[in-house]
């Protein structure tokens, strides 16, 4: 009796063990699906990014935190292929744009995702959350992250929540619910019976959505937040800013050579007026999110040797970032480098324009010009009328 007793408890134990282990599936459902038949597993920092990226209006950017065992060419990768599409040159944002829904799902059971992903008519999800973070990691995600990008978790049922024109589920274009399907079954089954609704609106470019399919292991998940550790974090980002410092000090920047960018959104601006001068290199880079991550914080009016010559005036000097793939330079404009400049091929093609109107109005005027000179007299008297 005590024998069976202890092996059913070391059972209990392995099973808990391998539960906790359970990834968080996450399924988009977008006009452009991924080809690929592999399900590849990102770390929750990756996945918070993605997030953030979708839910993120045109000019607002999340903290750009990645953990250690990826690099930035992979993260990257993982944000074009699952990240929002980007904005077309010469486009209305707010009319081209799908509105983005992310619905977090918690409690979900072996049987549960199952069920998830036969409604969903899918081979699998897009893709894994290796290290599920806990329910006080969603609790932060929702309290802390998502307002940083102007979205607020909307407590809406789910037949309005997957309403776009539901304005009081909405923030804008983004919208966020968060169900506990343990305490709420109908959950499951209200997904099941607008699967086919919410394809169709993806498919159609309206509403893209994002089911994040929460294991119920992950409840008592030892991580804490979606992020790296916030000292982990500090850490790193006090090291980079010594790291540019020093840099700065021996290494003077050349403005005028495209640098390469490989970080999608690197800090938040300020909102309101940004000043065109700040007193010190630190309150400019607070102020504008370090040019955006698409310049550097300079003196206007520095020496060559590095000494002001007068008041300090720090601001953005814009570089140009450079596209790995395409091999094309982005430049970028704006007291704090986050608005693309078109200048260049604007007036390109307005002097291109301008430059073929000219010539066929010129070649127009020479044939009227021709047509109305008179013939030569020799050829006028072979075809005068006789007498």
């Amino acid at each position: 009796m005590k024998l069976s007793v202890g092996l059913a408890a070391a059972l209990t134990g392995v099973a808990t063990a391998l539960s906790s282990d359970q990834p968080a599936d996450v399924y988009l459902l977008q006009s452009k699906q991924s080809s690929s038949s592999d399900i590849p597993s990102l770390p929750r920092q990756i996945a918070r990014l993605i997030l953030l990226q979708r839910l993120s209006p045109e000019g607002q950017h999340a903290s750009w935190d990645l953990p250690e065992s990826i690099s930035n060419e992979k993260a990257v990768s993982y944000l074009n292929e699952f990240g929002k599409a980007p904005q077309a040159l010469f486009s209305n944002a707010a009319s081209t744009n799908p509105s983005q829904l992310v619905v977090m799902l918690e409690g979900i059971t072996a049987d549960d995702a199952k069920t998830l992903q036969k409604s969903l008519a899918t081979s699998g999800p897009s893709f894994r959350v290796g290290d599920a973070p806990s329910i006080t990691a969603n609790d932060m995600l929702l309290a802390n992250d998502l307002p940083s990008v102007g979205v607020t978790a909307k407590n809406c049922a789910f037949d309005k929540a997957i309403n776009p024109f539901a304005e009081q589920c909405w923030s804008g274009k983004s919208s966020v619910v968060r169900y506990d399907t343990k305490k709420d079954s109908s959950i499951l089954v209200s997904l099941t019976e607008n699967a086919t609704l919410l394809k169709q609106l993806a498919a159609n470019g309206e509403m893209e959505t994002v089911i994040i399919a929460m294991p119920e292991s992950s409840r008592n998940s030892k991580l804490r937040h979606w992020s790296s550790k916030p000292e982990e974090l500090r850490r790193r980002q006090a090291e980079e800013v010594m790291t540019m410092t020093e840099t700065d000090d021996h290494d003077p920047p050349a403005p005028t050579t495209p640098v390469q960018s490989t970080a999608p959104f690197v800090g938040n601006a300020e909102r309101g007026t940004i000043p065109s001068c700040f007193g010190s290199q630190d309150a400019c880079v607070k102020a504008t999110g370090n040019c955006s991550g698409h310049g550097e914080c300079l003196n206007k009016y520095a020496k060559a040797d590095g000494q002001s010559a007068g008041k300090a005036c720090f601001s953005c000097m814009c570089l140009g970032t450079k596209n790995e793939t395409t091999g094309s330079v982005t430049h970028w404009g704006g007291r704090t480098c986050s608005k693309i400049d078109v200048s260049v091929p604007f007036w390109l093609f307005v002097g291109f324009g301008i430059a073929m109107v000219g010539t066929l109005t010129f070649a127009i005027g020479l044939l009227f010009s021709v047509g109305e000179e008179k013939l030569p007299g020799v050829i006028g008297a072979g075809v005068s009328k006789t007498k």
